[in-house]
């Protein structure tokens, strides 16, 4: 039997609004900015983000005016409001990209997946290490058993530029999927290392970015992605 979990749907300036109470002003991965805004404003805010988490259950107001978040979802947002850097995985099946953001410090991991449908995020606590590997490797875009190979195989040998070639397949209905290392250096965000796999029907292929910012590219068949985003994982 798996143990039981909380799972926690917030809105992203009410994970602003946690983060604050841990004395942090923003939260890696949310481009929230309310230095522009006034105290009143900022204060409004606030307040409103108070009362809806206290409306979730998530957070009390004692007599003496103290707030007090629940356990889980208070270390959870301290430890990636304090993190140095973390992982972002992409999902593009559409329009809409799915965006998963994984965070580890100290004994703490968790996850941070943004719902584009809703703009909101549920955040849930992840035990161990094979665990978060899981769900990374779950999410990849399943393969479809289809016989025209031939346009994708057409459209990988003519086209040298890879943005370009990149984008013409998503376009015409291929999937993205991109895991890269984030580090939070004076509150900005710098990609570390990534690795992309572009999925075009039953073709699949590996992008990863070399030491001189070149992308290589290389067909791979879904073990072998796999694999290879076990390695990226573990050398993390």
């Amino acid at each position: 039997m798996e143990p039981a979990r909380e799972i926690f749907e917030l809105q992203a300036l009410e994970i602003i609004y946690l983060a604050a109470l841990t004395g942090e002003t923003g939260f890696p991965g949310l481009a929230i900015d309310l230095e522009a805004e006034t105290e009143n404003r900022q204060r409004t805010l606030m307040n409103a983000q108070m009362r809806t988490l206290e409306a979730k259950g998530y957070l009390e107001i004692d007599f003496m005016g103290v707030a007090k978040v629940n356990e889980v979802l208070h270390q959870c947002i301290a430890a990636g409001a304090n993190s140095t850097s973390y992982l972002c995985q992409l999902v593009q099946n559409g329009d809409k990209p799915s965006r998963i953001y994984y965070f580890h410090q100290g004994n703490t991991r968790f996850q941070l997946e943004h719902l584009p449908e809703t703009d909101t995020y549920i955040l849930q606590e992840l035990y161990a290490q094979h665990e978060m590997m899981f769900q990374v490797i779950e999410r990849i875009p399943l393969l479809q058993s289809l016989e025209d190979e031939g346009e994708s195989e057409q459209v990988f040998f003519e086209e040298p530029d890879l943005k370009r070639w990149a984008e013409g397949l998503l376009h015409a209905g291929a999937s993205l999927y991109s895991l890269a290392e984030i580090a939070c250096i004076d509150k900005e965000a710098q990609v570390i290392r990534e690795l992309n796999l572009v999925i075009d029907k039953n073709l699949m292929w590996m992008l990863q970015r070399e030491p001189e910012e070149e992308f290589t590219r290389d067909r791979v068949a879904l073990s072998m992605a796999i694999e290879e985003l076990c390695l990226w994982l573990q050398a993390e």
